[in-house]
């Protein structure tokens, strides 16, 4: 099998063109889903997912080959890439996480729960300054009219 760094599609769409043909692969040639990744340069995971994704089979570990693939060196692979990934991942979720919570208002360190009160009070505020505008145009057009009247 090879090393990871040959299924060099493995992130790319599947075309309805190349899932009709990994459909003909495995149900009438009866390649294994090693076979049909070597192919395709596609992970033979991504590719026993797909026949599940198009109803060939009702889970990926049940895709003629799949056996063979977990036991892989190749296997080994991809998880060490997936942990690796998902490590990157969660970094970043973290350090997302900690921005939303902490934000420097004027160089002071302020929660979330009192910026967004002081952000339904500014709003509240908005909606003062409306009604009083209306009403200013209000007395506005009745000074208008009263004086279009003389």
């Amino acid at each position: 099998m090879e090393s990871l760094s040959y299924y060099d599609r493995s992130k790319e769409k599947y075309s309805e063109e190349e899932s009709m043909e990994i459909k003909k692969e495995y149900e009438i040639d009866k390649h294994s889903i090693i076979e049909i990744g070597k192919k395709h340069k596609r992970t033979p995971g991504s590719i026993a997912y797909r026949l599940k994704i198009i109803g060939i089979v009702h889970h990926p570990a049940v895709a003629r080959g799949y056996t063979e693939y977990k036991a892989s060196e190749l296997y080994k692979e991809v998880c060490k890439e997936y942990e690796k990934k998902d490590g990157e991942r969660k970094k970043k979720r973290e350090e997302r996480v900690k921005a939303k919570e902490t934000l420097s208002v004027s160089g002071t360190s302020t929660t979330k729960t009192s910026v967004m009160l002081e952000l339904a009070t500014l709003k509240k505020d908005m909606e003062d300054i409306k009604k009083d505008i209306k009403q200013i145009l209000t007395y506005m057009t009745a000074v208008y009219e009263f004086e279009n009247d003389e």
